[in-house]
């Protein structure tokens, strides 16, 4: 039980970070607290100038919504998940995400409330938003809803029926070689297709054709506009999986995850330096790393470390031997896109990860065919 509390405003606890310190880092700490006998530990964490996103779920079915926040933090970005909207402080997040439901299990975003008066100020004040909803583009604006669509640069056609799915990707886009099925809800989903400067078709269902997600590149903000539920996607093989699209999304809002690692005080921190190339590539792909130390020599060789390439969903798909690895000295490795049983992998998006003991650096590589 808490008997007495004590203030120090005067001089209290300044934690200053480096400029070079990625955008969404979440920096974690331990504080360990002592009187006498009496020895307590806390741990709390502080995100480095703002969080990579904020998913708003104010649908009354929410699994879709949560499981695109499940997949997020398990990509290592950092977010928050909310079932109400704060309206102010809203740029702490690089980008909102916005899960208002399928009808009858949607949330209407008034023409005049709040929430749609926040949304529209982050967008002009340069920020990144995601959309997605059955009747938020073509009818929910009929009945007192805000109309998104001129800010998303979607032209909504048509109120739709229960069609939807499967949708593919459209050549020459981030959503390039994606196909999925579709299993949520699904009524009345809106046609929604491009208009205006900076927009394009990123999704079309495939058995009835018409368009059903719109991306857009305004200048000074970017948006993404989906009719369907993201985390009700059905994953597939290569490319085609929620995790794959959740981070071509951040990608294409230009928002790009840190990777986790562990420091370990006793001793100088390495630096990892990467170079993938080509990429994306086709039969092979060189990764050039370097790992930088000036408590190892030259001569110090890379046990304990380890390089790996991870699918989308986290799985291990190929292994190196980094034994011939060398500290302070550039080193490479041939990816020929096959897995560790020498099977070739489908085309898609893979992560090679470097493991040195105290950090961990994680790229991206796009295998296509």
């Amino acid at each position: 039980m808490i008997d007495s509390t004590k203030e120090n405003l005067s001089d209290p606890y300044v934690v200053n970070v480096s400029s070079s310190a990625p955008m969404g880092h979440n920096a974690q700490f331990r504080v360990i607290a002592s009187s006498g006998s009496f020895v307590d530990t806390f741990f709390f964490n502080l995100v480095v100038g703002s969080y990579h996103y904020l998913v708003w779920n104010p649908d009354p079915t929410p699994a879709p919504g949560q499981t695109m926040h499940n997949i997020l933090t398990n990509l290592g970005y950092s977010g928050l998940y909310s079932t109400t909207l704060p309206t102010t402080e809203l740029g702490m997040y690089r980008a909102i995400l916005v899960c208002v439901g399928i009808y009858p299990n949607n949330y209407v975003i008034g023409a005049s409330s709040p929430e749609a008066t926040a949304l529209v100020n982050y967008l002009n004040s340069g920020g990144r938003l995601y959309i997605e909803g059955g009747d938020v583009w073509y009818y929910d604006p009929l009945v007192g809803g805000y109309d998104f669509c001129p800010l998303f640069g979607i032209s909504a056609t048509e109120d739709g029926t229960s069609d939807l799915g499967p949708i593919q990707g459209q050549t020459g886009t981030f959503t390039n070689l994606m196909y999925f099925n579709y299993a949520g809800e699904n009524n009345y989903m809106d046609h929604i297709s491009p208009s205006g400067t900076g927009a394009f078709l990123i999704f079309k269902d495939v058995d009835q054709g018409y368009d059903c997600g719109v991306a857009r590149d305004a200048g000074t903000y970017r948006t993404v506009g989906m009719d369907f539920e993201l985390g009700a996607l059905v994953d597939g093989s290569g490319v085609s999986t929620r995790a794959a699209l959740l981070d071509s999304i951040l990608h294409f809002f230009g928002i790009f995850q840190v990777p986790v690692y562990e420091e370990n005080a006793q001793k100088d921190i390495k630096n990892i330096f990467f170079a993938i190339s080509p990429n994306p590539f086709k039969g092979k792909t060189i990764i050039r790393y370097m790992i930088q130390d000036a408590g190892y020599s030259i001569q110090d060789v890379g046990q304990g470390f380890s390089l790996a390439i991870y699918d989308a969903t986290g799985r291990v798909v190929k292994s190196f031997n980094l034994e011939s690895c060398i500290v302070n000295q550039v080193s490479a490795m041939v990816w020929d896109g096959t897995d560790d049983a020498g099977l070739r992998v489908p085309s898609g998006v893979y992560f090679v990860r470097l493991d040195s003991g105290e950090k961990k650096h994680t790229e991206k590589v796009i295998k296509i065919e």
